[in-house]
């Protein structure tokens, strides 16, 4: 299967001045002001007012990027791949649908390069825009900016999107060996730079739907219950304190001692264990609480999944908190790990016991189980490191989405969540997956004409079943 370069050039269209001048501007220092395109298949593609356009590498007047980030290499075909840009041509990426802050060029190669690879695009580029707008500057002019829109001039417009049935333009598309050529002998990767930033992986999905106060509140309420203490009810004032603070601007911390007496709370029983549930989905949302609850080793949280009445709020509170924990790869491992522990009298592990959960909601056909199930499978997929030693976890969960999926109405971030754990699922075994996921027989197309942001995913996904039907029919 053929294999091409794909790079993200980034261009400082300050030229330096943002970065010699924003603190004394903005009383913040920014690096640049950044635009981006995708080089890919012998072009640099990039989107502005004008729509999406293309050029030879380096072709536009801003002349030579500030930078490269080398994002890997890609099989998708370059038809595929044009196919793909004229359907974001026909939807997101139309000439007037460009914002410059909130749908720009830096979206578009966010969103190419995702499709491509797999990959993002440098964090520092995409948090420009929110930088910029925490400042009393960018308050001030965001009126204006919301009017306003850029296109680098050199480039050609490469879809017509008011020609439906247009197709792409008839721009020569130089080989991708020759970019790679030109690219590697006249500028350094920030990739092998001693400086180089990460390339940001698809971020986490959180469920922040959590009322600490309420909850705090009816803890500290009913102290007999609970058999608290004052330095029990203490704590949770100093919990409660904790939850509210702006996690950048804390000086302190929340100790071992705060999540014991949390998880011994929530092991008692009663009901203020949904409050529990509550506050611990507030906490491990910020990722000192997820390595802080990793280090406690005792098991009190998953033997509470373990033994879970059929109480529906705690069920969906749990697959939440499960599903915000698993946003590290620290805590999709801890929760994931296949490690056997004794259970009165049976042995179990911490997989057996969350995957248990996670199958018996995707297959309830009810949303409200789906949605947090769905992203706890998400989460663990794109954090966790090992999935090749899951292959039969992975297995049951895919078996569930797939159901769900054909069976259940969905909404469209559930929907991204599942296709995008399949693909991740789909790499470590595909021999075992694709006939898995065809022979469930889903319209994967209605799911992108129903919602444009899922298409990539989906064309994505069709490929790799169709390479995977190409290889099955040349090796058979």
């Amino acid at each position: 299967m053929s294999e091409y370069p794909v790079h993200v050039y980034i261009y400082d269209l300050s030229r330096g001045f943002a970065s010699q001048m924003s603190l004394a501007f903005l009383g913040k220092h920014i690096e640049g002001v950044w635009h981006t395109g995708i080089v890919a298949y012998g072009r640099e593609w990039y989107y502005g007012g004008g729509g999406i356009e293309s050029c030879n590498p380096c072709g536009t007047v801003l002349g030579r990027p500030n930078r490269i980030e080398d994002l890997g290499n890609t099989q998708i075909p370059e038809e595929m791949f044009m196919d793909y840009l004229q359907e974001m041509a026909e939807s997101k990426y139309r000439p007037e649908s460009y914002h410059i802050l909130d749908n720009n060029c830096n979206c578009f190669s966010a969103d190419v390069a995702l499709f491509l690879t797999g990959t993002g695009i440098p964090s520092y580029v995409i948090d420009l825009p929110r930088e910029f707008l925490a400042t009393p500057l960018g308050q001030m002019v965001k009126p204006l900016l919301d009017h306003m829109g850029y296109a680098p001039g050199g480039g050609h417009k490469a879809f017509y999107p008011e020609n439906c049935g247009g197709g792409t333009s008839n721009l020569p598309l130089p080989s991708s060996s020759t970019s790679a050529s030109t690219s590697s002998s006249t500028y350094t990767s920030t990739s092998s730079s001693s400086t180089a930033k990460p390339v940001a992986k698809p971020d986490s999905v959180f469920f922040h739907d959590y009322d600490v106060d309420a909850s705090v509140s009816l803890i500290t309420s009913t102290p007999a219950d609970l058999h608290l203490s004052e330095a029990e009810i203490k704590l949770m004032k100093e919990i409660h304190e904790y939850s509210k603070e702006n996690e950048h601007e804390l000086h302190w911390s929340l100790g071992a001692t705060h999540i014991t007496l949390l998880l011994r709370l929530l092991n008692h029983g009663g009901r203020q264990s949904l409050a529990i549930l509550d506050v611990l989905q507030c906490l491990v949302v910020r990722q000192e609480i997820r390595c802080l609850l990793d280090g406690i080793n005792d098991r009190q949280f998953i033997k509470y999944v373990h033994s879970l009445t059929e109480d529906r709020s705690a069920r969906i509170k749990t697959l939440k908190v499960l599903s915000n924990f698993a946003a590290s790869e620290a805590g999709s491992k801890r929760l994931f790990s296949k490690t056997e522990w004794q259970h009165g009298s049976d042995k179990t592990s911490n997989a057996k016991v969350v995957v248990a959960l996670t199958v018996e909601s995707l297959l309830r056909d009810d949303l409200d189980f789906a949605q947090p199930a769905a992203t706890l499978v998400f989460n663990m997929a794109i954090n966790h490191s090992s999935l090749a030693q899951l292959e039969d976890e992975i297995l049951e969960l895919s078996s569930a989405i797939l159901h769900m999926l054909g069976s259940c109405s969905t909404d469209s971030q559930t929907t991204k969540c599942c296709i995008q754990s399949l693909l991740r699922f789909i790499s470590i075994d595909s021999q075992v997956l694709v006939p898995l996921i065809n022979a469930h027989d889903i319209d994967w197309n209605a799911f992108g004409e129903k919602d444009a942001s899922i298409k990539p995913f989906v064309l994505s996904l069709n490929f790799k079943l169709q390479d995977a039907h190409l290889q099955q029919t040349t090796t058979g």
